[in-house]
């Protein structure tokens, strides 16, 4: 089996923002990171779309949390 260097592997997230009082957190984007280190989106309504320097960049710029999936803790 091939070694595969962990850092070029593609990562799916979400971006969520938190609903204001009373109301449930919502996903905004969801997102793929490169080889390169950067990440893209897609609107959760599959309408916009963007292409970050990173998922953090994303999360920062969008003014939401980034939340990994298939994240074990790790």
């Amino acid at each position: 089996m091939e070694n595969i260097n962990e850092e070029h592997v593609p990562r799916v997230f979400a971006l969520v923002q938190e609903g204001w009082e009373g109301e449930e957190a919502e996903v905004v984007a969801y997102g793929l990171t490169l080889p390169c280190g950067q990440a893209a989106t897609i609107g959760a309504d599959g309408r916009g779309h963007g292409l970050w320097n990173s998922a953090q960049s994303a999360a920062r710029r969008l003014h939401s949390d980034l939340v990994w999936f298939g994240d074990e803790g790790g």
